[in-house]
């Protein structure tokens, strides 16, 4: 009876993978407030009555989208300092991030709801945050892609004044602005007086691509 039940063939069922079913879990409960936003923010824009009817055109990048209106939805006119969080030191801006906030060289950090900003010199107002925040940009023209550095694509928003939605804030007002993406973080350069050529040089010294 030994030999017989040595020699029995079982066909066992798979071990499953318990390890990446709660990862998808995870994620999926990671993205659920990212597509609460954003349907916040296309009810926002969709308040507007001229704009119901005149969304033109989407663009979007890792984390953020960026919709073409005919009409602006209503927004605040404030400074690039207000609301953007408590201030924090750099061991909370690495938990936050995943990794160190970029460049070194900056002001004080503040982080609202996952992302975490900066003033520059302009005043430049740089963000970053990762996965699986999301703004919610609108524009009624100058948008385009551009090649930030070899292999990253960026959109710049420039000319007219655009509609920005961060995570956990009112919509304001916003200047020009160039956003990227690498594999783990968003980027966002913001100011007035910002232009294109300046802000892909800032872009790239963060990157610590040089100028190329």
């Amino acid at each position: 009876m030994e030999r017989e039940l040595r020699a029995l063939r079982v066909d066992w069922p798979d071990t499953p993978d318990v390890a990446s079913r709660l990862e998808l879990r995870r994620r999926r409960r990671l993205l659920l407030p990212a597509a609460a936003l954003a349907a916040v923010a296309v009810a926002a824009a969709f308040a507007v009555p001229q704009s119901r009817s005149a969304i033109l055109r989407f663009f979007h990048l890792r984390g953020v989208t960026v919709e073409q209106v005919g009409t602006l939805p209503r927004a605040d006119e404030r400074p690039l300092a207000a609301g953007l969080g408590v201030e924090i030191g750099e061991s909370r801006a690495q938990i936050v991030l995943g990794g160190p906030f970029l460049p070194a060289r900056r002001g004080a950090l503040y982080e609202r709801d996952g992302v975490v900003s900066t003033l520059l010199r302009g005043p430049v107002l740089l963000s970053e945050f990762g996965a699986p925040e999301f703004l919610k940009k609108f524009a009624t023209s100058g948008v385009e892609w551009l090649e930030v550095a070899p292999g990253v694509q960026g959109l710049w928003i420039a000319g007219a004044r655009h509609v920005v939605f961060f995570p956990g804030a009112s919509p304001r007002l916003a200047g020009n602005v160039l956003a990227w993406a690498t594999e783990g973080r968003t980027f966002r350069l913001e100011g007035r007086g910002l232009t294109k050529d300046a802000a892909l040089r800032l872009a790239r010294e963060i990157l610590g691509t040089g100028s190329s």
